[in-house]
């Protein structure tokens, strides 16, 4: 309803009462529409009444499917007015006019404009950084009988949802002065974690989500690398602050993306804390996710990288991970050791110093994991056994059952893992050499106890797999070391 209809409404019939106002439900008409009588309530001059309207039309938006209700408000006309109140003097009506106002920028692109062109991210930028104890903190808030949020928190929850629909809007909510508030808010260390600081953690991940074709630039994402380190550094992990370091690591993570280098990270020593949330056995799935895919960013650069992650406290990290069971952390737990396998010989031998290569094949060896983790897993052995140099090293691996990983990941249903566990196991029967081949501890007993033969043969012969230079790799190593298998079976 345009601003002339709804004058023409409001002339035809009564402003209702406080008392008939409470009496509407917060609710759509059958027809799909916001109740008349708060449309007229609005138009009040009694501020009891129109603060009544308010609320009304925030709980209404609360109510799902949000998508239909925010159209409804916004069919209404009255985006704008509802955006002016962000300046009202009473704190409990900017907070309700916040919340509106988030629960608008979280529908369509369309609906969000609507608040973006009444002007909303100013003021809601004004109010995030608010140096008002009532608008600023929930922790100091005086609102703790409101059913909303403190105002500040709810500004927070509007830029982020504004900032997290588009690359354009992103830009937007960061040329009218949005992000640079959540770096304020996020900046002030006296009372520290607030909920407002958490949801401005949130808000930043939502700035950096990374659109195709539209990076921020690195100058931009620059200033937010300290506020951000700063929070992961001094937030106790709790469950009251978990969500908060999972998107304040995911903004770090995301950082990257961004096309900030590795280097920038590392000068703020954040890695041996981000070990140290790794391996804490309250963190929850996601922040060992997020810590440990920034961790897969830095081993995947050079030697100095992988250093610098292995005298974080890397290593043993991964142990705790790896244990832990769950198997998207221990998919990416495998792809950050298999880039530690692939490194220079100190950094290998850092990772068998470790102890990681036991439970490493049990993960490879276990048909109940995932195929995408155990092809992880077969990475790290493949990896290992490129680096063996003596026949003292290759012994060592053979005594730690790394044949029999690779001969049990032959049969996983998985390309890549065949032709890594191929490779694996012609690296330790070509770099073992003539020594030692005979006995029960000899690399060609082991893998015939291990059934590598006949896997080997059974990927060779494999009607469903058509990977011609693989198959012939196993022909190969069945020819040279295992003989008796060589022989295509009878059909």
């Amino acid at each position: 309803m345009d601003e002339e209809t709804l004058k023409g409404a409001t002339a035809e019939l009564a402003t209702p009462t406080l008392q008939e106002v409470s009496g509407i439900n917060a609710s759509l008409t059958e027809e799909g529409k916001v109740p008349s009588g708060l449309l007229l309530g609005f138009g009040s001059n009694d501020p009891e009444i129109r603060k009544r309207v308010v609320v009304k039309i925030r709980k209404t938006l609360q109510k799902l499917p949000s998508s239909r209700f925010v159209q409804a408000v916004v069919d209404t006309g009255l985006v704008p007015d509802l955006v002016s109140l962000l300046d009202s003097d009473d704190t409990e009506l900017q907070g309700e006019a916040a919340c509106i106002v988030a629960n608008i920028a979280s529908g369509t692109t369309q609906q969000t404009e609507k608040v973006i062109d009444a002007g909303a991210i100013p003021k809601l930028a004004r109010l995030a950084a608010s140096p008002n104890e009532d608008v600023s903190d929930n922790a100091l808030a005086r609102l703790a009988a409101s059913p909303n949020e403190d105002v500040s928190d709810n500004a927070v929850w509007a830029l982020a949802n504004i900032a997290g629909d588009s690359a354009i809007l992103r830009d937007r909510v960061e040329d009218e002065g949005g992000i640079n508030a959540l770096v304020t808010i996020l900046n002030h260390e006296d009372l520290g974690p607030t909920n407002t600081q958490r949801s401005a953690v949130w808000a930043i991940s939502c700035y950096l989500q990374p659109w195709p074709s539209r990076r921020l630039p690195v100058t931009r994402v620059k200033q937010l690398l300290p506020c951000l380190v700063r929070y992961i550094l001094k937030t106790p992990v709790d469950e009251a602050n978990m969500e908060s370091l999972e998107y304040a690591v995911q903004s770090l993570e995301r950082i990257y993306d961004h096309g900030l280098e590795r280097s920038d990270v590392v000068k703020t020593e954040m890695f041996p804390r981000l070990a140290q949330l790794l391996a804490d056995s309250s963190s929850s799935v996601p922040l060992q996710k997020q810590a440990l895919k920034c961790f897969g960013y830095l081993v995947s650069g050079n030697e100095d990288d992988t250093d610098v992650a292995v005298n974080a406290g890397l290593l043993p990290a991964l142990s705790v991970a790896l244990a832990a069971g769950n198997q998207q952390v221990c998919e990416f737990a495998c792809w950050t050791a298999s880039n530690i396998t692939a490194g220079n010989q100190r950094q290998v031998q850092a990772f068998l110093d470790s102890g990681l290569l036991e439970p490493v094949i049990r993960i490879l060896m276990d048909a109940q994991n995932s195929t995408k983790t155990r092809r992880e897993a077969c990475w790290v052995l493949s990896n290992l056994t490129k680096k063996i140099f003596s026949h003292k090293e290759g012994q060592s691996l053979i005594e730690r059952r790394c044949p029999d990983g690779l001969a049990a990941a032959l049969l996983i249903p998985d390309r890549q893992s065949k032709e890594r566990a191929a490779l694996g196991i012609s690296n330790i029967l070509k770099r073992t050499g003539s020594q030692g081949l005979e006995g029960d501890s000899s690399p060609l007993a082991i893998l015939r106890s291990a059934s590598c033969p006949q896997n080997l043969r059974a990927v060779r012969d494999s009607r469903e797999l058509q990977d011609i230079k693989l198959k012939k790799d196993c022909h190969d190593i069945l020819t040279r070391y295992f003989p008796e298998y060589s022989r295509r079976g009878r059909v």
